[in-house]
């Protein structure tokens, strides 16, 4: 499959190309996704209203249920904006000081594991029964397993 092209609108798209849209469009969504989490380990509530409905928004759970605290938040945010690297590093957009073969893993393991996170999350309400009609259970199904899955796809679509 090296070295192919694709035929798109009538234009040439290069097979390098494609992996590189593919990689800059993940690592930009993860950074996004990264700098909602450090928002909210800052203590901001969007889009909840105050930290109950927060964290029924995005983590379920019953009424009364903390968030997770700010060094968990920020070490996510820390494992989101490492991914991005990676990410863009296995789409040849930047270039790293580690052996290829690890950075290929590494995307290969993310991806894998957001596919995973997207495919499990249609399950939730039988894997968490407390979450059943919070506003997660609703997002879960709605964006948050469907965004994991794009995710998954374009980080083993970007890394050849």
């Amino acid at each position: 499959m090296e070295g192919k092209s694709t035929i798109l609108y009538g234009m040439e798209i290069p097979f390098a190309l494609r992996h590189s849209a593919s990689g800059l469009l993940a690592s930009c969504l993860l950074v996004a996704i990264a700098l909602l989490h450090g928002y909210w380990a800052l203590g901001g509530r969007w889009p909840g209203r105050d930290a109950d409905s927060l964290a029924r928004t995005v983590v379920g759970g019953p009424p009364g249920m903390a968030m997770p605290g700010p060094l968990a938040t920020w070490a996510l945010t820390l494992l989101l904006l490492l991914a991005a690297v990676m990410v863009a590093a296995g789409a040849h957009l930047l270039t790293l000081p580690l052996p290829a073969s690890l950075v290929r893993m590494a995307c290969r393991s993310g991806g894998g594991l957001l596919l995973l996170r997207g495919l499990v999350g249609f399950f939730d309400t039988r894997l968490r029964p407390g979450t059943q009609g919070s506003p997660f259970a609703r997002l879960n199904i709605q964006l948050y397993s469907p965004l994991c899955l794009v995710l998954g796809l374009l980080v083993w679509r970007a890394v050849p």
